[in-house]
């Protein structure tokens, strides 16, 4: 009997470890200011905005990548 790594990829951890350091110490620090103001938000939440919404992606990618594997096995 073989058993499933439930761990995501190297790449994956990799792109979570980015997003979550993007969005505390060093990534906010980049982007701790008002200006420019990014479709009417400060710069700071604009970043972590975005940061949030890449991490959605990076998401679904995970879940659509494990449940094409769970299809596969059976």
């Amino acid at each position: 009997m073989t058993t499933k790594s439930t761990l995501p990829s190297r790449g994956m951890r990799v792109f979570f470890l980015l997003c979550a350091l993007a969005m505390i110490w060093p990534g906010a620090l980049l982007a701790n200011r008002i200006e420019p103001m990014v479709m009417g938000l400060p710069f700071f939440m604009f970043w972590y905005i975005a940061w949030v919404f890449a991490m959605f992606v990076g998401l679904v990618i995970c879940y659509r990548r494990d449940s094409a594997e769970e299809v596969d096995d059976e």
